[in-house]
């Protein structure tokens, strides 16, 4: 079993949600505009709770399908400014992937940069995955090119291959190898 309940960057740490997380979190669980692209509908207060009470103890990888939610953090005064997700995605071929969520009164400051590679490193470190995948909603322009930013390479681009939110979505699947990834970072 592999333990995330604390990463590490620069300025930023990863750490299990807690009850109190709900209001910050529901600043950006409730944009629309954020909502657009991740797996859930704009959330209120209650939905939020809910979510936080489900995923406390989504800190470990032990299993194929296994699900990892932390709440992200900046170290200077502990605000919580997003999420960062990942899946272990297939153990026969070692195979995880991640995602994230920023609150954007946070953004444009490097901080989903940062935590990416944070976690992306954690992944390997674990020695549960030779591969790191994310998969992006091909409208959703600034993750496809945080992906890339961070050295990330696009291997596909899905056409409709996604019925999402009411509607055929297309994807990008980026991904790196534990050792290009270990050789650049």
């Amino acid at each position: 079993m592999a333990d995330f309940s604390s990463i590490e960057s620069e300025r930023l740490y990863m750490r299990p949600f807690r009850d109190e997380d709900a209001p910050a979190m529901l600043e950006y669980h409730s944009d629309p505009d954020i909502c657009r692209y991740i797996p859930w509908n704009v959330r209120n207060l209650e939905e939020v709770k809910k979510s936080i009470e489900e995923n406390k103890s989504a800190f470990h990888l032990t299993a194929e399908g296994d699900y990892l939610t932390l709440a992200l953090c900046r170290k200077s005064d502990d605000q919580l400014i997003g999420q960062m997700n990942a899946m272990y995605r297939s153990k026969e071929h070692q195979k995880g992937e991640f995602g994230y969520v920023i609150n954007p009164k946070f953004g444009r400051q490097g901080y989903a940069s940062e935590a990416s590679a944070a976690l992306i490193s954690a992944l390997f470190d674990s020695g549960l995955f030779r591969r790191v995948i994310a998969n992006i909603d091909v409208r959703n322009i600034p993750s496809w090119k945080l992906v890339e930013r961070i050295g990330m390479r696009r291997e596909a681009h899905y056409i409709q291959d996604y019925w999402f939110k009411g509607e055929w979505t297309d994807s990008y699947i980026y991904a790196t190898l534990k050792d290009e990834w270990q050789s650049s970072h």
